[in-house]
């Protein structure tokens, strides 16, 4: 099943469902996806990774794994060095500023959009629209970047 089949477009995913929602579209799936980050490219991979490859986030920041996990560690990073994920850390005060990342979701044939803390500024029923006239599903949440 196909996330748009589960949440309609335009739907707001806590954290714990979104992060794995990624995981599984754009690395394990292979599905190009989209992330508009609140925090740094950096911030959002150091949360991501550890939860794909299923390693202890503070060993892995402290390199404390024995070597049976970073054997593991290793083999699951294959799938992450290559998933077809772009993350955009901008902070977004417009529509506009969304809409600058519009070449690549159009070139990259891009499904999947999420948006971590859309602006109050910005009218989530304008970017809905924009994502039905550009062709992806766009889904928004909040990522806390500790």
């Amino acid at each position: 099943m196909k996330l748009k089949d589960q949440y309609i477009n335009g739907s707001t995913l806590p954290e714990e469902y979104a992060l794995p929602a990624i995981i599984e579209l754009g690395v394990i799936k292979r599905i190009p996806i989209f992330v508009f980050s609140s925090g740094t490219a950096v911030q959002f991979m150091n949360k991501l990774i550890p939860l794909h490859t299923q390693t202890n986030k503070e060993k892995l920041k402290e390199g404390n794994l024995n070597p049976k996990e970073w054997k593991h560690f290793d083999e699951n990073m294959k799938d992450v060095y290559d998933a077809p994920v772009w993350v955009y850390d901008i902070e977004a005060k417009s529509i506009e500023d969304y809409k600058s990342a519009e070449e690549v979701i159009v070139n990259e044939k891009i499904e999947y959009v999420f948006i971590d803390s859309l602006s109050e500024t910005i009218d989530k029923l304008e970017i809905i629209k924009w994502s039905e006239e550009v062709g992806f599903n766009v889904y928004f949440t909040k990522f806390t970047f500790k």
